[in-house]
């Protein structure tokens, strides 16, 4: 009996041994994972983002010829991470309410990549602070998320976790019928060198890319904007933007007559 009741108490002490071992790991990765939560600063659009957007615009139509004046099988727009950056901060200004000073999350272009930031509160003021960077590829449309890297906390992410995540992006982008659209519109998207993000689109979809340029870089809130696609905040920018259509559509049809 002694020596069975021995063998019970090593069971017992081994398992709370154990037991507190879980909870010290728990708690620990708890307090890696978890701490004080982050804000990030509301992007605002003014008059000199809408200067970039037609700047872009114009940058556009020239890509639409080679230095013959023939027009090209695909046109290739680069985008400076400046330009990126701006287009990012008017489509996240558009979704929140006029005289919001801070975020909870970020979305930052540099060096070709996207890298998300969003800081989740958990529990008695502390939070999950998620970073993840991800490179993104549209080929006909269809919208990939290659990951990076990523961490929760002072955590990195695991592999798995970070395609996950990446999946889960994707699915939400083209589950959003005017992104799936607007994407629709490109043959390629991809990261292009020092940091630039590399449109190529069919010269016919010259149109349809210049009002997703207008529409990204308008200071109003989406329902606006769709009740009134083709209005435009800079007078200046839709009257050269309307010239350029002119222009290329005249050229198009004679490449092809």
């Amino acid at each position: 009996m002694a020596s069975g009741k021995g063998c019970f108490t090593r069971i017992l002490t081994v398992f709370l041994v154990l037991l507190i071992a879980l909870i010290v790991l728990v708690v620990t990765l708890f307090f890696l994972a978890t701490g004080a939560s982050t804000t990030y600063p509301a992007p605002k659009f003014d008059g000199s983002d809408t200067g970039v957007v037609a700047n872009v615009i114009t940058r556009l139509a020239r890509s639409l010829v080679d230095k013959e004046g023939r027009v090209v099988q695909t046109a290739v727009l680069h985008l400076s991470q400046n330009e990126v950056q701006t287009l990012l901060n008017a489509e996240i200004a558009k979704s929140v309410r006029p005289g919001t000073q801070s975020l909870p999350y970020a979305v930052v272009w540099d060096a070709g990549r996207l890298h998300l930031h969003y800081s989740m509160p958990v529990f008695s003021g502390r939070a999950a602070n998620i970073s993840v960077d991800v490179s993104p590829v549209i080929e006909e449309g269809e919208l990939t998320l290659i990951p990076g890297s990523g961490a929760v906390g002072q955590l990195s992410m695991p592999h798995a976790a970070l395609n996950y995540a990446a999946n889960k992006l994707e699915q939400m982008a083209m589950g959003d019928d005017s992104t799936r659209t607007a994407l629709s519109a490109f043959k390629r998207i991809e990261p292009g060198d020092d940091g630039t993000l590399v449109l190529m689109f069919d010269p016919r979809d010259v149109n349809t890319v210049i009002r997703i340029l207008r529409s990204a870089g308008e200071p109003q809130p989406r329902e606006e904007l769709d009740r009134s696609a083709d209005r435009d905040a800079d007078k200046d920018a839709d009257k050269d933007s309307d010239d350029i259509d002119d222009e290329n559509e005249e050229r198009i049809e004679k490449n092809e007559e």
